[in-house]
């Protein structure tokens, strides 16, 4: 009985690399927003605004195997905002936005190696003064990825 038990140990080990499946989602993401406004008797407004969406999927259906899927996405995204009116309307904005979407599947085949990656550095600086009235600063960055690796 043991000596069953050992063989089908040792077999079950040998055939699990067949149904291996290496899959790695890594997301990192560093993000600053600064914002400052000043009024001495009037408007100043300041907004730093950072966005990231990240969907990252391995998908591994059927038989075989799959060596590794990876899906990475660095990003790196800083707004700076500065206003300043001393009796009225003063404005800045910035706007950083990153989305990302990766993919990687191996239906129903044995897969090679697959990988995404998508690094992303972005940076938007506004000022605003103003003294007597209006003044209006944007700077926006905007960043749309999507890959995709398919087995079939």
């Amino acid at each position: 009985m043991n000596r069953i038990l050992s063989t089908l140990a040792v077999l079950a080990l040998m055939s699990a690399p067949a149904f291996a499946t290496d899959q790695h989602n890594s997301a990192p993401t560093t993000q600053s927003a600064v914002s400052t406004a000043r009024a001495k008797f009037g408007s100043a407004s300041a907004l730093s605004l950072n966005n990231n969406a990240v969907d990252q999927s391995n998908i591994k259906i059927g038989k075989g195997f799959v060596p590794g899927q990876t899906n990475s996405a660095p990003t790196t995204q800083s707004a700076t905002s500065n206003a300043f009116a001393k009796r009225g309307d003063a404005s800045a904005t910035s706007v950083n936005t990153n989305e990302i979407l990766q993919s990687n599947g191996a239906l129903g085949r044995k897969s090679p190696f697959q990988s995404n990656s998508a690094p992303t550095t972005q940076s938007a600086v506004s000022h605003a003064v103003s003294i007597g009235g209006d003044a209006n600063a944007l700077s926006a960055n905007s960043n749309a990825v999507s890959q995709g690796n398919d087995r079939e």
